[in-house]
């Protein structure tokens, strides 16, 4: 507790040692003598509070009693508020100085006030976050409700909050903090006053502060801010500013350049890829120093992982046409984009690099030898897949092509696994992939109702498959014309192998792979027919590969990134996955449909917790544990309470072994980025 000044009126402590005979006089009928106790106890309440803390009911009822007058309410709410302040309750005594009238939380009053106008101010704002949270959330939203949770929402009327609250953005308008005026921005989610913040940042014509500003507002927004409602209208509103700044002619060069990046980043979040071609066809239609900053703006796009927003840059630059004399850096433009020059580059990279001790699996395979192979199947596959980790994307393969009658010692899934690590391997070599496994590729298929597959074997086939997806899946930044004509090359065999199913099972895998993230109407409808067919090891591929396709889209709710005409198909699919779910009785493909439901809503947040909300009541134990990959999935890396809080209780609660482990791994997505 802190020592406030003394007073400076006249009538001083000194002089009144005590409160308890003015504390008397607040009950004599006289409105004078009570006026004038109460102007009395004012001056004294900072020495004397712990005797006027006896009186706060009388102070209280005194401040709500409509038939004193106004001067009399506003004393007691003034001296009541005081002894609340010192009792260490702020938000009693912030309801009791907005009733007390203007000019209490006035910042510019005397230094004796400071403590008790920062502590106050402090209060309103946290009251006023909660409230306009609880409002943006529908009445539902848990967070500052501790700081809250005592009061009635009417006590603390909103109007009176927001401008107290206001007082505090002129001040920080003054101080050109506007950082901090953000920060209350965002955390009360009012995206008119955000754009309200930076127009008054904006007006000073201080260039570099507002670019510093927009940068704190972006990274604030899409870090910080957990509805992506609300983050979508801030990052509008970012936008329009920083276009503002690419446009303005009086913008520094070296401003205007870092503009570019910023620029095109909030346009992602926006899922607008046309501004972004602009920026980068504006680029490479400028100076030397231009046209670089322009292929790094590529190479930033691909390294996001966002083949799909990738795909919709690439299209509109191509629509854009690459302008006279031009067309040479535009060349090299889609090259990066969609031409796997990137890809080839981490190859090259991981290639050269690549310091994996030989001795290792040598070692591993003389040890299994002198165990026995018979009797080590499991430990031998578990060699082959550490092999494919220990040299992923490297292309080293030597061990595998020196020990080729060890490798055929593998049987069964076992021979699909170990075929399949060749594409974990040569991960993104996509220029020899056909090469490379056309040993194990299958025979290409004849007819149309697959009699000409075999139901028999098909493991080292299908393995293949599912590698060639494996390879050209594993790089945003690869080919796209050969991810083209490896989906349809998968297609074929997806088509004409329903007989076989490590065969079809493969390559369900691997067309979702080499699909990924495009959603196509075609490839989904192919893999629902697999579906279809009712066999659990291929309709579980055939489920997961869907979500592949489908990953980030929300496909099936009521807000989705899907576009063009397919939308409509897209999600009456969708429908149909979750009614064939609830009426299979092979627990695979209701597993592969859940997770494929999963994937679909990566990054979805709240726009998700419809679906996510149906499976986590469903009575099936397999529709909760897809339920718990949705949830971690839609939340990803965002830190959500309301996340964290649904996968606890169902940690500790759910009858099912299999749910609670989902919940827990589901903890790890949501917190991943989170210290």
């Amino acid at each position: 507790m802190f020592a406030p000044a003394l007073s400076s009126h006249p009538i001083s402590s000194n002089n009144v040692p005590s409160a308890t005979g003015l504390l008397s006089m607040l009950t004599e009928p006289s409105p004078s003598l009570r006026r004038a106790a109460l102007r009395r106890l004012y001056t004294i309440v900072d020495t004397q509070w712990h005797e006027v803390a006896q009186a706060l009911p009388d102070l209280e009822a005194l401040a709500e009693d409509s038939e004193v007058e106004e001067e009399v309410r506003h004393l007691a709410a003034k001296v009541a508020s005081r002894v609340f302040f010192y009792l260490e309750e702020p938000q009693q005594a912030l309801r009791l100085a907005l009733e007390s009238g203007e000019g209490v939380l006035d910042e510019s009053a005397e230094l004796k006030n400071q403590a008790y106008v920062d502590c106050l101010v402090g209060a309103a704002v946290d009251t006023y976050v909660a409230k306009m949270q609880k409002l943006s959330d529908g009445g539902s939203s848990t967070q500052g409700k501790d700081k809250a949770k005592d009061y009635d929402d009417d006590a603390l009327p909103i109007d009176k909050l927001q401008a107290v609250v206001q007082l505090m953005f002129e001040r920080c308008y003054v101080e050109q903090n506007y950082e901090h005026a953000l920060g209350i921005a965002l955390e009360a989610r009012e995206a008119v006053k955000v754009q309200e913040i930076l127009g008054k940042c904006a007006e000073t014509g201080n260039i570099k502060k507002l670019y510093s500003v927009l940068q704190f507002a972006f990274q604030a927004a899409t870090t910080l801010v957990s509805s992506k409602a609300f983050r979508f209208q801030v990052v509008q509103v970012i936008a329009k500013q920083l276009d503002a700044m690419w446009i303005g002619e009086e913008t520094p060069a070296g401003i205007k350049k870092s503009c570019a990046f910023s620029l095109a980043n909030a346009h992602q979040v926006l899922r607008t890829s046309k501004p972004v071609a602009e920026i980068v066809s504006s680029l490479l239609n400028g100076s030397d120093d231009d046209t670089l900053l322009g292929l790094q703006l590529c190479f930033d796009l691909v390294e996001s992982g966002d083949q799909t927003f990738v795909n919709s840059v690439s299209a509109c630059l191509k629509d854009g046409g690459a302008g006279e004399g031009n067309s040479v850096n535009h060349g090299k433009a889609m090259s990066i984009l969609v031409g796997g020059f990137s890809s080839e580059l981490a190859i090259s990279f991981l290639h050269k690099n690549s310091d994996s001790d030989p001795l290792i699996m040598e070692n591993m395979k003389q040890a299994l030898e002198q165990r026995g192979a018979g009797r080590n199947s499991v430990l031998h596959n578990c060699a082959v897949l550490s092999h494919s980790y220990l040299n992923a994307g490297t292309t080293n393969d030597a061990f595998l092509r020196d020990n080729l009658e060890w490798m055929r010692k593998a049987s069964n899934w076992a021979k699909f696994s170990a075929t399949a690590s060749l594409g974990v391997v040569h991960a993104g070599h996509i220029t020899e992939a056909m090469t490379l496994l056309e040993p194990y590729l299958p025979s290409n298929p004849e007819g149309e109702d697959g009699s000409a597959v075999s139901s028999a074997g098909g493991y080292a086939e299908g393995g293949s498959l599912y590698a060639l997806g494996l390879i050209h899946g594993s790089h945003s930044g690869s080919s796209a014309e050969k991810k083209n004509e490896t989906t349809d090359f998968l297609m074929n065999h997806l088509r004409n192998s329903h007989a076989n199913e490590p065969i079809s099972h493969g390559a369900a895998l691997g067309v979702g792979l080499t699909a990924l993230g495009t959603n196509k109407l075609e490839v989904i409808n192919e893999l629902k027919e697999l579906i279809y067919t009712d066999s659990a090891v291929s309709g579980e591929a055939a489920g997961i590969a869907i979500g592949l396709v489908l990953v980030g889209s929300g496909a099936g709710n009521v807000r989705n990134n899907l576009d063009g005409g397919d939308a409509d198909e897209i999600n009456e699919v969708v429908s149909e996955l979750k009614t064939y779910a609830k009426e299979t009785q092979h627990e695979k493909i209701i597993r592969g449909i859940v997770m494929g439901i999963a994937l679909m809503n990566y990054g979805q947040e709240e726009n998700a917790d419809y679906i996510i909300d149906e499976m986590r009541g469903d009575r099936d134990p397999l529709m909760r544990y897809g339920a718990q990959y949705a949830l971690a999935l839609a939340y990803c890396g965002t830190g959500s309470n309301k996340a964290i809080r649904l996968l606890l209780h169902t940690a500790v609660s759910d009858v099912s072994d299999d749910v609670r482990m989902a919940a827990v791994i589901g903890l790890a997505f949501v917190l991943f980025k989170t210290p």
